[in-house]
């Protein structure tokens, strides 16, 4: 049987402007935002011209003109459907970053931490007029007066037993990850399966307010958890649904350590 929430089955990804998307669920409904939005790189970052090497983002969607508006009226949504206690997990770099965690708190949110993602490969600084840029960051806040979810079980078991630190370490994401598609900002899988098992629960309702390529809908899924997503962009919902459908390669491109390691950790035990 289809789960739906409000006007939209769950585990898909709708076609439309998420602002006017989330308009359609009911409020109180959501376990866990995960939103990569636009940056504004476009508008806001260094126009590098080179004919090989890298390029800034070139896209629309990425050059908007009053970018305050923009984050306002989609958190607005975004808190209003939260369920009290519930999470959002916001990426931006200091483009976008200082701008979300301002209107995050004008609208009621908590502001719990800021993780920082260090790439271990990052891009070169080209131009030679800024240190190598290595991080982009990720807003934990919350909806007040409830539960909120932070799974310190899980944190220590990928960890070797000791709680992380905020900041998170990968490679940027890997060729393999792209088979059926390039994207201009994919985040890696393994860094949307540790957030989402840190914030969220088995069988939780995670809302992807921009679905870009699916990232955090496969994660969504690879930890048992349902999702509504939101994009704009056709190319973008079927390089995601063909990820979706061949989850179970995704699945494999996962440390298995990521995926369930108290599980891992019970069956040792059982076995002593």
């Amino acid at each position: 049987m289809k789960k739906v929430l409000g006007s939209f089955e769950l585990n898909r990804i709708q076609q439309r402007n998420c602002i006017i998307g989330m308009s359609f669920l009911p409020g109180n409904c959501i376990d866990l935002v995960i939103a990569d939005p636009p940056y504004n790189i476009g508008r806001e970052g260094a126009k590098v011209n080179l004919k090989k090497g890298y390029k800034a983002i070139n896209e629309s969607w990425d050059n908007i003109e009053d970018y305050e508006t923009f984050t306002t009226h989609w958190l607005r949504e975004c808190y209003r459907v939260l369920k009290p206690g519930g999470s959002i997990l916001c990426y931006g770099s200091h483009h976008s970053i200082f701008i979300t965690g301002y209107v995050m708190r004008q609208l009621g949110f908590k502001v719990k931490t800021q993780y920082v993602w260090r790439k271990k490969n990052p891009p070169p600084s080209f131009l030679g007029t800024n240190p190598t840029y290595a991080t982009e960051f990720i807003i934990w806040a919350t909806k007040p007066d409830g539960l909120t979810t932070y799974n310190l079980d899980y944190a220590k078991a990928i960890n070797e037993g000791k709680n992380i630190h905020n900041i998170l370490e990968t490679a940027l994401t890997p060729k393999r990850e792209k088979t059926y598609g390039k994207f201009p900002c994919q985040k890696p899988l393994q860094l949307a399966v540790k957030l989402i098992q840190l914030h969220s629960n088995i069988n939780d309702t995670i809302l992807i307010p921009f679905c870009g390529s699916g990232t955090e809908a496969v994660a969504s899924v690879v930890t048992n958890r349902s999702f509504i997503s939101f994009e704009t962009n056709r190319e973008y919902i079927e390089l995601a649904n063909n990820r979706l459908d061949d989850i179970s390669m995704q699945e494999d491109l996962i440390d298995s350590k990521l995926l369930n390691p108290l599980q891992k950790g019970q069956d040792k035990k059982e076995n002593l």
